[in-house]
């Protein structure tokens, strides 16, 4: 092969492997969008307050606390994690709510999104239930399916385990890294 075209070979490897990568993180973005304006998961939406009385009413106080520069993150009873800002006007609003087990014991918690998925959930299920514009992801071992919304700037995924049940559900606004 002449020197030639073994440079124009690989730059043709190198300028499809950046293609892959652009297109791989930013597959997210690229994806249609789903309505998830009415999305929650046990009842909390993203942008609430975690000063909100029905909040406060509802999961009665926050169990530990865990401090970052942008946000505190708690852990409320019932397994419910929020991430709040923790500054400034919109000082206690929530940006990120999780849900997360892999046991039987977690798969019995009540806590579900607005369209009745919970943890130990089949991929299947989620797939009936919120279609096929999603995005795929793979990260920590789980593989990811994931819904945007661009309109609303969210994002619902369900973290599958290897045995295709639904180990945590992180419902986002997607400014959130």
């Amino acid at each position: 092969m002449s020197k030639r075209r073994m440079t124009l070979s690989i730059s043709i490897l190198l300028i499809g492997v950046l293609v892959f990568n652009y297109f791989s993180a930013y597959s997210e973005k690229l994806t249609k969008s789903t309505n998830l304006s009415n999305e929650s998961i046990g009842g909390v939406k993203i942008h609430e307050s975690i000063h909100d009385r029905r909040f406060i009413t509802q999961y009665d106080k926050r169990l530990t606390k865990e401090d970052n520069d942008e946000y505190d993150c708690y852990h409320w009873k019932g397994g419910l994690e929020t991430a709040s800002i923790n500054s400034g006007k919109d000082e206690g609003s929530i940006m990120r709510v999780i849900i997360t087990g892999t046991d039987k014991k977690t798969f019995d918690n009540p806590l579900h999104t607005a369209k009745g998925v919970k943890l130990g959930d089949t991929k299947e299920k989620v797939l009936s239930l919120y279609g096929n514009k999603y995005y795929k992801s793979h990260e920590q071992g789980a593989d990811i399916i994931g819904y945007i919304d661009h309109k609303q700037k969210i994002t619902l995924e369900f973290w599958c385990i290897d045995s295709g049940k639904v180990a945590e559900i992180r419902f986002d606004d997607s400014s959130v890294n």
